[in-house]
């Protein structure tokens, strides 16, 4: 029977050993050969890695990373708890509000980058936005243009989803603390800070370190975007070049475009896959981690930026650290100092080659791990109705705009980025070609194919696995395959294609739906096991008397959690509709080619095709449409499940 029970876990196993374990094991070993295209000639050792630390261009994407992740992560919670306490207010229509924030959501954002483009950059800065606004700049010049615009298009992406779970958090809080806080006379502003974000705190930390992970190995809109940034003059190394947008999955895509060396690449790789791993140990370890473990972790960091940068100021910060073992109440004055030591490192070598991001970790752990200050009474505001209108206003024009300028652009006669409010002409003949010319009912039935079989596969993989899980009571395991999640990426994804080649998976819309639903797979197993913790023992115990105990497993309890199966697969089908870097990467066929690829094949990189916008504008209408037939069938359960009865 334990034999049994154990097959369980078998699938899942199996997809995840082959699809990010062996690549993963498969970088680890040609890093260390020299290995043109591929073909491991001779053993090399540790060579490769240390000219890799010689590239000071990895340090600096490390840092951008850094920086572009921070700042998302920080903008996107705080936007998230105003617009979740301004929907707690008494507003008219929150659900058509709620409605419309959710709308990026559902748009990919491979998509949803490529509008902005046309919306900010136009041709040759000639755009709507400039017309509007006045406001005239260059993504691939100006570097702050670029960074900034970057990081502005990210939240409006992940917004929605970080509203949609502070919502959930705040309908969490118990109604007497609210009641209680209303009878010592706070308003409304009191009780957010001084009663719903404490009480919240956990959920807050957890998206933060969710959104700050997904967004450090970020490449979908810095590569769309701005394909890089401009470059910066302390990026322009004798190994690389890195601008101002370069995160660490672009470095890398970079990186694998540049070098015929697959052990050099390999190298590369690795190192972004340590520094991945270390958000993603933090994530796993926030609520265990001691202050030993933590001052051993941020020491590591300045001793390993020291190997790329040789600055004696990353050192001694570093020793400082050391002082918190017997002097835990200074911790404070050491992040002081260690900011300060980074302010003289920055004036003496310059901003990428002496800003140090452990001060700024280090200030995180304060905010996360120390107690939540009180707050004093603060006054309401006289004109906080005109400030939540005006807010939301602008916040529901911005998410609006995009759509308006695509649905132009669709319409238009000439291939031309409309920069005007209203049409000169107005045409249909863009659907027409779509169709005949391009023949885009292909590339929708490649893409329904792939989210299909990923819609199918999930379900197969995760309720196993959920199952196995839940009856073990093995709840690190989940934890384990987040952990485990994280080393795909574009830093594995050159590995993942030299697997697929001797699987003879490439070109494969079935291999496609494999990676899809593997990365799927922490998501749907935790949901499908909340399902099955809740079904009554005694329900099964009864089962377990009329059949086996693994029959009861598929007829007993898999009936009970069918609504978190089709969640899952729901999932699933998303997760491959919206696919786009492992489409790029391991399929070159054009008839094999998803909605997502082909939509990227008429507008190309920045500054090297010549785009189709047209033809782009009417095949991304038609695809909203599609996503927007999807929304409507989860659109009742997602509201329902969120806002429930206090909207």
């Amino acid at each position: 029977m334990k034999r049994k029970t154990y097959m369980l876990i078998l699938p899942a196993a199996i997809l995840i050993t082959f699809i990010l374990i062996i690549p993963m094991l498969y970088l680890l070993k040609t890093s260390l050969y020299l290995s043109p295209f591929g073909e491991n000639i001779s053993y090399v050792g540790i060579q490769n890695y240390l000219k890799i630390l010689n590239d000071s261009g990895v340090s600096i994407a490390v840092k951008i990373s850094f920086l572009w992740s921070s700042i998302i992560s920080t903008a996107v919670i705080i936007l998230g708890i105003i617009l979740a306490y301004l929907l707690e207010e008494k507003i008219k229509n929150k659900k058509l509000i709620f409605f419309l924030i959710m709308i990026p959501w559902i748009i990919p954002s491979y998509m949803g980058v490529l509008i902005w483009r046309a919306l900010i950059y136009g041709y040759g800065t000639d755009s709507l936005i400039k017309n509007l606004f006045h406001l005239n700049t260059n993504l691939f010049t100006d570097a702050m243009a670029g960074f900034g615009w970057g990081v502005f298009v990210s939240i409006w992406l992940e917004l929605p989803i970080v509203v949609m779970v502070l919502i959930s958090a705040f309908q969490e809080v118990p109604k007497e603390l609210h009641l209680a806080a209303k009878i010592d006379g706070a308003n409304s502003l009191n009780t957010l800070i001084n009663i719903t974000i404490p009480y919240i705190k956990p959920t807050i930390i957890s998206w933060f370190l969710i959104t700050f992970a997904n967004h450090f190995k970020d490449f979908t809109v810095p590569f769309l975007l701005t394909s890089g940034g401009p470059p910066l003059f302390d990026g322009l190394t004798s190994h690389s070049i890195v601008g101002i947008t370069t995160t660490m999955g672009v470095f890398n895509y970079f990186v694998s475009n540049t070098y015929f060396d697959f052990g050099i690449i390999s190298s590369y790789s690795i190192i972004s896959a340590f520094f991945v791993m270390l958000i993603a140990f933090i994530f796993l370890t926030r609520r265990t981690i001691n202050l030993k473990k933590f001052i051993l972790f941020i020491v590591s960091i300045k001793v390993l930026t020291f190997f790329f940068i040789k600055n004696p100021l990353l050192l001694l910060s570093a020793a400082l650290y050391f002082i918190l073992l017997k002097k835990r109440n200074l911790f404070a004055v050491i992040v002081f100092l260690d900011m300060t030591i980074m302010i003289i490192s920055i004036r003496l070598n310059g901003f990428w080659n002496g800003f140090d991001f452990v001060p700024i970790i280090s200030l995180m752990w304060i905010i996360f791990k120390e107690k939540t200050p009180v707050i004093p009474q603060i006054k309401r505001f006289d004109n906080l109705k005109i400030i939540k209108f005006a807010f939301i206003g602008i916040l529901i024009f911005i998410i609006i705009l995009p759509f308006y300028h695509i649905l132009l652009i669709s319409i238009s006669n000439t291939n031309d980025i409309i920069v005007s409010p209203i049409p000169a002409e107005i045409t249909l003949n863009n659907y027409e070609r779509i169709f005949s010319e391009v023949h885009i009912e292909k590339n929708l039935l490649n893409t329904i194919i792939i989210s299909s079989l990923t819609a199918l596969m999930v379900p197969v993989f995760a309720y196993p696995l959920a199952l196995f899980i839940s009856k073990k009571r093995l709840n690190w395991v989940l934890p384990l395959l987040i952990f485990i999640d994280f080393l795909g990426g574009v830093h594995s994804i050159i590995a993942l294609f030299m697997v697929f080649k001797r699987l003879n998976l490439l070109n494969s819309l079935f291999g496609l739906s494999l990676v899809y639903t593997t990365h799927t797979l922490p998501m749907a197993t935790f949901l499908i096991k909340g399902y099955i913790d809740k079904i009554p023992k005694e329900l099964e115990e009864n089962a377990i008397l009329d059949t086996t105990k693994i029959k009861s497993y598929f007829y007993i309890i898999f009936p009970l959690t069918i609504p978190a199966i089709l969640v899952s697969a729901l999932i699933g089908f998303m997760k491959g509709w919206n696919g786009f870097i492992p489409a790029l990467m391991l399929l070159n066929k054009d008839k094999l080619y998803p909605i997502s690829v082909k939509l990227y094949s008429f507008i190309g990189e920045a500054g090297t095709s010549y785009p189709k916008w047209d033809l782009f504008a009417a095949s991304s209408i038609l695809n909203m449409i599609f996503l927007g037939i999807i929304f409507i069938f989860i659109r009742k359960p997602l509201m329902n499940g969120v806002l429930k009865d206090r909207f």
